[in-house]
């Protein structure tokens, strides 16, 4: 019996303890939930350059049109309008040569935003693009089909859009 009251005290401390918490700890779900909104920037040939706010899964056409549209020189044929825009992100929207023609991305030149305008390059192939012409400068536009990811398929995609 007397053991009976021994245990009983700690028992209804922890019992006090329990009925004190409950509606005090709320359940969290370990999901990340994606924000509302993110931010990216527009550079080049639109009316109004800089970094805008747009909703979660905006397209490219979304931002060109928040930056209030593209400029009478844009050259939107190395972007794809209906791409996703992730957070943080830089979109240049490139200029058309004086004869009205597209100008050509140096592969040899260009930053990793200007590669990210030619058409299925993304983030990743633009920096294998960047450390494979840091080793091997590029010396034909073939050469192209030397860095990982990049085959026969995708580099005719390419071409008309490359230049040395």
């Amino acid at each position: 019996m007397k053991s009976i009251q021994k245990a009983a005290g700690p028992l209804l401390f922890l019992f006090l303890g329990l009925v004190c918490m409950a509606g005090r700890v709320t359940p969290m779900s370990l999901e990340r939930i994606a924000p509302d909104t993110i931010q990216a920037e527009i550079k080049g040939a639109v009316a109004s350059p800089g970094v805008y706010t747009l909703k979660n899964g905006a397209t490219i056409q979304d931002l060109i049109k928040q930056a209030g549209g593209e400029s009478d020189m844009a050259d939107l044929s190395a972007l794809s309008l209906l791409e996703e825009v992730q957070a943080g992100q830089v979109i240049v929207v490139g200029k058309k040569n004086m004869d009205g023609s597209s100008p050509r991305i140096s592969i040899n030149t260009a930053s990793k935003e200007e590669l990210m305008n030619l058409p299925g390059i993304g983030p990743a192939m633009a920096e294998k693009i960047i450390a494979y012409r840091t080793e091997h400068p590029f010396e034909k536009l073939e050469d192209l089909m030397e860095v990982a990811g990049i085959g026969e398929k995708k580099f005719a995609a390419l071409q008309d859009f490359i230049a040395l």
